[in-house]
């Protein structure tokens, strides 16, 4: 699957993980076009365990945390400029 940047799939750690899951099960690989982690398969996986790349979970975690606070804080400010509407 490719996708433009993490964003566009998913907004919040509560469902990337699962996502994951899923394209793995699907052998489907993951490739974003934009940022730091363009190019590198975000489905990786220890040859010998099965179980996702723990330096891959961490940076997949890292960016959907990322992409939570850029949501709630454009939340944030909209309720702002509503209130001082």
């Amino acid at each position: 699957m490719h996708i433009s940047e993490m964003f566009r799939l998913v907004r919040g750690t509560g469902r990337i993980l699962d996502v994951l899951d899923v394209l793995h099960q699907g052998r489907l690989a993951l490739r974003i076009h934009d940022g730091a982690f363009s190019a590198r398969d975000l489905t990786a996986r220890h040859p010998r365990t099965g179980e996702l790349l723990s330096t891959v979970k961490f940076m997949v975690q890292t960016l959907a945390a990322a992409g939570e606070l850029q949501l709630d804080l454009q939340r944030e400010l909209t309720y702002d400029g509503l209130r001082a509407a």
